[in-house]
């Protein structure tokens, strides 16, 4: 596998390499795809991203599948140079919004979302119902 990352310690993994539910990860793809949302087969890639909470252990598998919207590269560069300017959010402050329709959308295609208190990161925990194609 080839390392997508920045960081030499970064080695970017798919939803299955993580352990994730299954069960939680096909459903976030079936409201993503719903949708027209793409969702980063790798961690680290752009779009709704899948991944666990570290640190866990190869052979762990995870209890719930944390969400979030990532973007590329090239946007985060843009951003971290552009003058600070209150009045006219930039493009990366976007994410917070998107995350929160992502996490609307979820909460909608039948699936448990709740925001860590620790980190604020937003976790899906469970199926509550049925698929949006019942």
């Amino acid at each position: 596998m080839t390392d997508t990352g920045t960081d030499a310690n970064f080695r970017s993994r798919t939803p299955e390499e993580m352990e994730l539910p299954l069960d939680l990860v096909e459903r976030i793809r079936l409201v993503c795809r719903l949708l027209a949302l793409p969702v980063a087969e790798r961690s680290g890639a752009p779009g709704v991203q899948l991944r666990r909470d570290d640190p866990w252990r190869p052979g762990e598998v995870a209890d719930h599948v944390t969400v979030s919207w990532g973007v590329t590269d090239e946007l985060m560069d843009a951003d971290e140079f552009r003058p600070v300017d209150t009045t006219n959010p930039s493009l990366y402050d976007a994410t917070d919004m998107l995350e929160e329709a992502l996490v609307r959308a979820l909460r909608l295609g039948g699936l448990d979302v709740v925001r860590a208190e620790d980190t604020r990161e937003w976790h899906v925990r469970r199926i509550t119902g049925p698929s949006p194609l019942d």
